[in-house]
């Protein structure tokens, strides 16, 4: 699946906007998240890069950003390079990261089927503290039209209420904070 999902983006990645009528709504994302300075992020389906300037205003020690789709990644790079970003390209269970301070999934959580495989990849990638966070810039049922249709929903699964999700990461992480409602879809985790 990993090598649909990486053809799957590659090809919308030269028409796929960052949404710029969006701004507002990221920059409130990225205040909700309460990262403090100097902090390792992890930017996972960063796509083209769209957090990565929002990101950057936290004063990070460093942002790593990954993506499965190379064009994805080679148009972030184009768009955001900056001394303070690493950009890798690769499928996310497969690459080893430094113990991280937080993680991050804007816009890209529904791609990650498999849930225990993923909450046991972003324990190991964190420490005790450490902040694990599904943002979306638009509400759950808008977000799961998106991820309907034959060959989109092959590489997606819907998002259930906030609480929901966040119970299926309780063995590592507990629920900070989350907003679920027509405008964002927020849910802040700490790992236990």
């Amino acid at each position: 699946m990993s090598n649909d999902m990486a053809t799957f983006f590659d090809n919308l990645a030269t028409d796929w906007e960052n949404a710029p009528d969006e701004y507002v709504i990221r920059e409130n994302l990225v205040s909700m998240m309460g990262l403090p300075p100097n902090s390792n992020i992890a930017d996972v389906g960063c796509g083209k890069g769209v957090m990565l300037e929002h990101l950057l205003k936290t004063n990070p020690y460093k942002i790593t950003a990954v993506d499965i789709s190379g064009e994805m990644i080679r148009l972030a790079k184009e768009a955001y390079a900056d001394k303070y970003v690493e950009f890798i390209h690769g499928n996310f269970f497969d690459i080893e990261l430094p113990s991280q301070d937080a993680i991050i999934f804007f816009n890209s959580y529904p791609h990650f089927i498999d849930k225990d495989k993923l909450a046991k990849k972003v324990a190991q990638a964190t420490k005790k503290g450490s902040a694990f966070i599904i943002a979306h810039s638009f509400g759950k049922a808008e977000i799961n039209c998106f991820h309907t249709g034959k060959r989109v929903s092959t590489l997606s699964g819907p998002l259930e209420d906030a609480e929901t999700e966040a119970n299926k990461f309780l063995k590592y992480f507990r629920l900070d904070s989350f907003v679920d409602n027509e405008e964002k879809y927020f849910i802040k985790m700490i790992r236990r």
